[in-house]
């Protein structure tokens, strides 16, 4: 593989770590982790319900804009008092804030000596940890592209293609989600699910590669290459 591509949310940071951080300023007196845990779960059955009104219209809507619907169906449904704008301040001041996985670094440091690495993520600039300019890690998001990665123009995908000058099948795309590896398929790319919670793949077109940690990709490379030679 000449280039590997990362998804960044739940794939090198845990952004379910911060969970508490993102509910106690919401709920506050009434915070408590199995409260937060089903506030989490009733919010992300809103966001996909505004996310897949946003693209009804064929029109580029950022994730501060579906999180801000989101929010406020949620404190309408629940009856809750909280903006709805300050949530999504907290919400992203959270994800920049999120904590790398344990092998993350070590992964990172191994990868970055042998090949070319990107960074591809849904994801709003105000929502992206500081790492990847430490790192020098170039960066193609969702709202920089006004695509996502799982829509039919695959415009982020294309953009890595052509920045890099690479065909589709030297590039190898990691992700944790549905997106990573159909969004990656569609443009010829080799795809690897992580899949750290033990899930099942339920899609009908499979991720050439699954991994349940990142440690894991150093031999698969190789024995990717290796199939390749």
């Amino acid at each position: 593989m000449e280039l590997v591509s990362l998804d960044l949310f739940q794939t090198l940071v845990n952004i379910d770590s911060r969970r508490e951080q993102v509910w106690k300023p919401i709920l506050q007196g009434d915070y408590a982790p199995s409260l937060a845990e089903t506030c989490a779960g009733a919010l992300r059955g809103h966001f996909f319900d505004q996310w897949a009104l946003s693209h009804t219209s064929g029109a580029f809507v950022s994730l501060q804009e579906v999180y801000g619907r989101s929010f406020a169906a949620y404190f309408a449904e629940t009856g809750r008092s909280f903006d709805a704008e300050e949530a999504v301040d907290i919400l992203f001041r959270e994800h920049r804030a999120a904590p790398f996985y344990e092998e993350t670094a070590e992964f990172l440091g191994k990868l970055m000596n042998t090949r070319k690495v990107c960074i591809v993520s849904d994801a709003d600039e105000a929502m992206i940890p500081d790492f990847c300019a430490a790192y020098g890690i170039k960066l193609f998001t969702s709202e920089e592209h006004r695509s996502y990665k799982n829509d039919d123009r695959n415009r982020m995908f294309k953009e890595v293609i052509r920045y890099y000058g690479v065909q589709p099948s030297e590039i190898l795309h990691i992700g944790d989600s549905v997106s990573d590896v159909l969004g990656a398929r569609r443009e010829g790319i080799r795809t690897c699910w992580i899949n750290r919670t033990g899930s099942v793949w339920t899609q009908g077109a499979e991720p050439d590669f699954t991994v349940f940690s990142l440690l894991e990709l150093e031999g698969l490379l190789q024995t990717a290459e290796a199939g390749r030679s």
